[in-house]
């Protein structure tokens, strides 16, 4: 079985996604210049006992943006719009770096509507050292890009990007698309300890023990304030953890613990 990809309007937002396996929905939300197809080799892991929806958020990939801004509140209400279109029923919800933080605004934003939440490489306010990590990717203000520093900092992928991020508005769109996560990314939310404990739904908080951008310490905070929180921390790695075996060891244990067959 293969991934199929689908197209589905919901108002003047169209988006592009891939699907794949069968039983309680489980939806995937790609991190920050990804794209659905960065989950090819989660996707079928986890096809044998869900069905998958992996889709391009707002302004990637396939997904047009017609508002031409972009923000984690306004990610979060297009998950439930697309849950809603598709009359979804407490869908699973993984969200990994940018798809973390949408995850975890969702969670606040339309609580009772996931199963659970996993919420990968996901810091709940901007550190210093999450603020200092995007300056030296060359993102010095909110909406302003250093692309030559961009450019040296991402090598191979800053082609890809460009890529993979044309199809609704040309060759040119990169430039307005990494304006845009300039401003996403440096106007992260901070979230209280109350707001974060307003969130009632399962959620795994995951993260690399040497994530420059979270880290063990952010993700203890998650944890010990979310209303039914749970740590996993995976050794020696940094933000790519989601490429690793444990990782998905981790989510799969914690999803068989919290999906429709244990209701």
């Amino acid at each position: 079985m293969s991934a199929k990809s689908h197209k589905l309007m919901i108002g003047d937002l169209e988006v592009h996604y891939l699907e794949e396996g069968r039983g309680q929905p489980l939806l995937l939300l790609h991190g920050g210049t990804a794209t659905a197809g960065s989950w090819g080799e989660a996707m079928p892991r986890l096809a044998d006992r869900y069905r998958v929806f992996a889709l391009d958020t707002r302004g990637h990939g396939r997904t047009n943006n017609p508002a031409q801004k972009m923000s984690y509140a306004q990610f979060a209400d297009d998950v439930a719009g697309f849950i809603g279109a598709l009359g979804l029923r407490k869908p699973l919800i993984i969200g990994y770096s940018d798809g973390g933080q949408t995850a975890l605004e969702f969670g606040l934003r339309h609580p009772g509507k996931a199963g659970a939440l996993v919420l990968g490489g996901t810091i709940s306010r901007p550190t210093e050292a999450y603020l200092e990590g995007l300056h030296g990717w060359g993102f010095p203000a909110p909406g302003k890009v250093d692309f030559d520093r961009v450019a040296a900092e991402y090598g191979p992928y800053f082609e890809q990007i460009k890529v993979t991020h044309m199809h609704h508005y040309g060759p040119d769109y990169w430039k307005a698309f990494l304006s845009q996560i300039s401003e996403l990314w440096l106007t992260l939310p901070s979230y209280s300890e109350r707001q974060l404990a307003s969130i009632s739904a399962p959620t795994l908080v995951i993260m690399g023990d040497r994530d420059h951008l979270g880290g063990v310490e952010e993700a203890n905070r998650l944890y010990r304030h979310l209303g039914a929180g749970e740590l996993s921390i995976i050794a020696n790695v940094g933000h790519e953890a989601v490429n690793k075996p444990l990782f998905w060891d981790a989510v799969r244990e914690f999803l068989a613990r919290h999906d429709e067959r244990q209701d």
